[in-house]
């Protein structure tokens, strides 16, 4: 297929048409590596005309619908294909529109022929999404690389990957093995690679047929040996209707595995330390319930009560973080938690009192949520208490707002309104006021009318 497009561009030499196709295991490795869409461009009898001769299109993250091979690219819509034709200079971010009518960007390359003619552009197509991902994957040496006599291009194009790559012949055998691969298989005990059979270099039993057959099956694997684990890909690229190629790209993933074991140990460690701290959380609090029914002292059991629902306060945070082993918590999840823990345990259930908490959702901290868990516990304490005392129904609204420097919490109720009091004169917002300053290096506001209710706000910093 591809030797018929070249042919039906009417440009070409037979000496350019196989460099073409030469080119062809070169875009579909980068197609591969950056898993993008990478093009063959050849220029044609007109001038502001050009043919798709080759698509090396991804399987999930193509721009396209389907292989465009055989499509004409316009100078009105690809504009710097034609500029790379004319100057024989690489593009670089172009923006153009595809044969679907999309926008991309484009990075373009010259591919010439011995007598220094530009015969063929190589293109890397992206969106903008894409862009910041191209940037990092392909470095700004490539165009450097890719720029040069064929004969010595797919040699320094795959020395520049990172990754191990081995190309194969008709029948099989090694043909090139760039610097990663060679010295990967040293280390595995194999000191020469070219020239031998892919059976004697693959990782697991295999015949060459069956790959260029079933590529599918050998796509992609993951191969332990030794001390290494390999990320294993069989390519197979045609070189025309009745030959194919593989190639072999081996990822040294050992280092990145050890890690991600690593960090799996310490996630199962420290969610056993929250699940722990939990537990001995919980414990004490029950021991202050036995404590509890113990005393006579009316203003003894409310100050062990709200000892109690300060504790559980602060176990709800280590409950959440031994089921996530992850050190930061969604405050709407927390807040959602403590609410309904302290409805179920304190709320007097003759009377219809509803938590309602709406807002941004975000996550923060440990350390943070467990501050904020306590000042939220203080105050819907409070309201609870003493918001309702003269009516049977009302309201406890939460409302969470996220800013760019500080982020705040507002608690409103419907209920009878207070006296502001001084922190002085009150445990509770003393705990508030601290809590508020030193740990959340945030401000405190209260505001209550007669019988209009109370509303507490507190931000804390980001």
């Amino acid at each position: 297929m591809l030797k018929l497009l070249c042919k039906i561009c009417a440009t070409l030499s037979p000496a350019d048409i196989e460099i073409v196709e030469q080119m062809s295991n070169v875009a579909t490795i980068l197609g591969n590596i950056l898993d993008m869409d990478v093009f063959l461009d050849c220029p044609t009898k007109k001038e502001d005309e050009a043919m798709v001769v080759f698509h090396a299109r991804p399987e999930k993250n193509s721009l396209y619908t389907k292989n465009i091979a055989g499509e004409i690219a316009y100078r009105i819509d690809e504009p710097a294909v034609f500029r790379t034709f004319e100057t024989g200079l690489p593009s670089r971010n172009y923006k153009a529109v595809t044969q679907e009518k999309a926008n991309v960007l484009q990075n373009i390359l010259p591919i010439f022929n011995s007598l220094d003619e530009v015969i063929c552009t190589v293109i890397i197509e992206y969106n903008e999404q894409q862009r910041e991902f191209f940037e990092k994957e392909y470095n700004k040496k490539s165009t450097g690389i890719l720029i040069g006599q064929i004969d010595s291009l797919k040699d320094r194009v795959t020395e520049y990957i990172n990754d191990g790559i081995i190309i194969f012949n008709r029948n099989g055998h090694a043909t090139y093995a760039n610097k990663v691969a060679k010295i990967l298989y040293e280390k595995l005990g194999v000191p020469s690679i070219v020239g031998e059979s892919f059976e004697n270099l693959y990782f697991e039993r295999a015949k060459y047929n069956d790959i260029v057959e079933d590529p599918e099956k050998y796509k992609q694997k993951e191969v332990r040996i030794l001390d290494f684990i390999l990320n294993v890909q069989c390519l197979v690229s045609k070189i025309n209707e009745n030959i194919k190629r593989v190639t072999l790209i081996i990822k040294d993933i050992t280092e990145e595995k050890k890690y991600e074991e690593e960090l799996k140990l310490k996630t199962v460690f420290i969610k056993e330390i929250h699940h722990r701290v939990k537990n001995n959380l919980q414990t004490v609090a029950s021991l202050l319930r036995i404590q509890k029914r113990r005393v006579k002292n009316l203003e003894m059991k409310k100050i062990l009560d709200e000892t109690i629902n300060r504790i559980l306060s602060i176990a709800i945070t280590h409950e959440i973080l031994s089921t996530t082993g992850i050190d930061t918590i969604s405050i709407k999840h927390i807040l959602e938690i403590l609410c309904q823990n302290y409805f179920k345990n304190n709320v007097d259930k003759s009377k219809k009192i509803e938590f309602n908490i709406v807002g941004d959702e975000f996550s923060i901290s440990s350390d943070k949520a467990t501050s904020v868990a306590l000042v939220v516990n203080e105050i819907v304490q409070n309201a609870t208490e003493h918001a309702f005392t003269t009516k049977d129904s009302g309201n406890v609204d939460i409302k969470i707002l996220k800013g760019e420097t500080f982020s705040k919490i507002i608690i409103s109720d419907n209920g009878v309104g207070m006296e502001v009091k001084k922190e002085s004169d009150s445990m509770g917002l003393l705990i508030i006021s601290s809590l508020v300053k030193d740990k959340l290096k945030g401000n405190l506001e209260i505001r209550s009318k007669k019988s209009k209710g109370t509303t507490i706000e507190f931000d804390f910093k980001n």
